[in-house]
């Protein structure tokens, strides 16, 4: 299909509309210098596969927009002139970050690189949430550095062709229409069934500061730790490294006081759906699960890997959710009605991204293996009024590569989480807690 999907335009909206982009984002960090061919053939591989894809806006009401390929020069391979300390990577990671990109002109995607004092070197892979979640980037990435078949769950999604936008619009309204009405019928039976009741997150008062206004970057923190003592601490208490993972984010979390430990969190958990031979852009679904309060994930991380268990298993029925049905129906909204509904939109409280192997996937370019990958997303544009708002609180992503496990923490909060700085601080209070022994980047 060359349309796009409710996903993909939900992250469109929220760059053309809203002037927040999200951008996903891998790191490279390596003991050695990489080699410019390395880097090169890289970059055409990147610039020849599906990653490089625009939107082609459709004029039709009703009509999804459609992919094409690029048709603006890519970024060139951005190498920088100054040689980056080793204390210093995360920043340098940041400002990548940074880079201005565009979903329907574009350019879309960057690739860059610098020298390290310390005689190595780092890359890093910049893309619009737009063309690609974090699953299609890294795909992107090891097609690039592997061969276009490795994996194949990232294709080309336009077809030169294309299908009519009259007829496309008429299935819309005609799927919109009856997703509202099955909508409807499955709110009115479930209206009077029993929620679980989930924590409120304290947001009116800081223990830190409530001074932060304008302009405000999320501070992310990167660590590594050794993948064999991560999943050695989870299974000594009943879990696994997913679970772990859960509980190293609600430790910092609740250190940062913006939730008390007796408070009960709900913990949102993305999952990929991509199969082989997908085109879709973004292919991730989401569960989420409750974790009680008092603090017993410290002691016990049983009941996580258990409820994350079974909502992994019970994710087929979302398609039949009510948000699945009403999907057609809210990507056909004008941006006048999405504006207005974001007003009241909010961000994860607990986010966890578990990405796996996908680092070992793509760790080497050219003949250098990295240490370690970072991987993450990150929102544009945003200032602490808008963290405010949206109610962030703490989101990470952890991905294997190798010996080394590297997990990105990013802070929502720019009252609990105001400097990378303290931020770190709690980071490495929760590692220590876990006994693990991290690696700052």
């Amino acid at each position: 299909m060359n349309r796009l999907t409710y996903d993909d335009d939900l992250f469109l909206r929220m760059e053309c509309v809203l002037d927040v982009p999200v951008v996903n984002q891998i790191v490279w960090r390596f003991d050695r210098p990489v080699a410019d061919a390395a880097l090169n053939e890289m970059w055409l591989r990147l610039d020849s596969g599906p990653i490089n894809r625009t939107v082609h806006r459709v004029s039709v009401p009703g009509a999804r927009d459609k992919w094409v390929r690029a048709d603006a020069p890519s970024l060139p391979l951005f190498v920088d002139s100054a040689v980056v300390a080793g204390a210093d990577v995360t920043e340098w990671m940041q400002q990548r970050a940074a880079v201005r990109l565009d979903p329907v002109n574009g350019p879309v995607w960057q690739l860059a690189t610098a020298r390290l004092d310390d005689g190595g070197s780092v890359v890093s892979l910049v893309a619009s949430h737009v063309v690609g979640d974090g699953g299609a980037l890294t795909s992107s990435a090891i097609a690039a550095l592997a061969g276009p078949d490795e994996p194949d769950d990232f294709r080309t999604a336009w077809d030169h062709a294309g299908t009519h936008d009259v007829r496309d619009a008429v299935g819309q309204i005609a799927a919109a229409a009856t997703g509202a009405v099955r909508a409807v019928g499955r709110t009115a039976r479930d209206f009077t069934k029993n929620k679980r009741n989930t924590a409120v997150a304290r947001t009116s008062v800081s223990a830190v500061a409530t001074s932060i206004t304008g302009p405000f970057v999320p501070s992310t923190v990167v660590v590594d730790c050794d993948t064999a003592r991560w999943n050695e601490a989870a299974r000594a208490v009943g879990g696994s490294a997913n679970s772990l993972l859960v509980a190293v984010a609600l430790g910092i979390l609740t250190s940062s006081g913006r939730v008390d430990e007796s408070e009960t969190v709900k913990v949102a958990l993305p999952v990929s759906t991509r199969v082989p031979g997908d085109v879709r852009a973004n292919a991730t679904s989401g569960v989420s699960i409750h974790v009680d309060g008092g603090a017993g994930w410290r002691t016990d991380l049983g009941p996580i890997r258990r409820d994350s268990k079974a909502a992994f298993t019970t994710l087929s029925d979302a398609t039949r959710s009510t948000f699945e049905l009403t999907k057609p129906l809210m990507q056909m909204l004008p941006d006048s009605i999405v504006e207005k509904a974001a007003a009241s939109g909010t961000a994860p409280l607990c986010l966890c991204s578990n990405l796996g192997s996908r680092g070992e996937m793509l760790r080497r370019i050219g003949d250098v293996d990295a240490r370690s990958v970072a991987m993450r997303s990150i929102t544009q544009n945003t200032t602490a009024e808008l963290l405010r708002r949206t109610k962030g609180g703490v989101s990470v992503w952890w991905n294997t590569s190798g010996e080394r496990a590297t997990l990105c923490v990013t802070g929502l909060d720019p009252d609990r989480f105001p400097t990378r700085s303290h931020l770190r601080a709690l980071v490495d209070a929760e590692c220590h807690r876990w006994e693990l022994t991290p690696e700052f980047w």
